[in-house]
């Protein structure tokens, strides 16, 4: 049996952005991370300060977890709200490539400069909106649960290729 309780709010769409936003940064530090040690430091370059990052990774965290809460209530909600208007403008119900658009456009809203930086923000606008859209009850654990494999999947292919090239 199912009661108004289980379907979609605002605040259940508020935290599904929020995970899906801190999601995408864990992959996106693997990739990062990967690429970085990937590649040869410089002779002169300090290489030094590994223990700081990992001192300063809890604190880090919590920030990162209020700027996507930021980024989820300024942009990602208003994200889903016009792409499901603009979904009912254009007729029928609103698909994902009208998400995505939506996405796209205030993803020129995000405070990265270039195209590279338009296409990342518009990208990780679209995921957060995408899965935001589908939040009902019991969404966030699974959303948790295969996104916490993702990030895993992308750390231990980060360290395959790592270990293949000899880096």
């Amino acid at each position: 049996m199912s009661g108004p309780e289980d379907g979609r709010g605002f605040a259940r769409m508020l935290r599904v952005s929020t995970l899906a936003l801190c999601l995408e940064a864990g992959v996106a530090l693997a990739v990062l991370m990967t690429i970085g040690l990937s590649t040869e430091p410089d002779p002169g370059e300090d290489t030094g300060g590994g223990a700081m990052f990992v001192v300063a990774l809890p604190f880090l965290a919590v920030v990162g977890v209020l700027v996507a809460f930021a980024v989820s209530a300024v942009l990602v909600l208003p994200v889903v709200l016009l792409g499901e208007d603009l979904g009912r403008r254009v007729g029928g119900r609103p698909v994902w490539w009208q998400l995505s658009l939506a996405a796209l456009a205030g993803g020129l809203l995000a405070p990265l400069s270039g195209g590279w930086g338009w296409l990342a923000g518009g990208t990780a606008l679209s995921v957060a909106a995408l899965l935001a859209r589908r939040a009902r009850r019991g969404h966030f654990v699974g959303l948790l649960l295969w996104g916490t494999g993702a990030v895993l999947t992308a750390f231990l292919a980060g360290g395959a290729v790592l270990s293949a090239t000899g880096a």
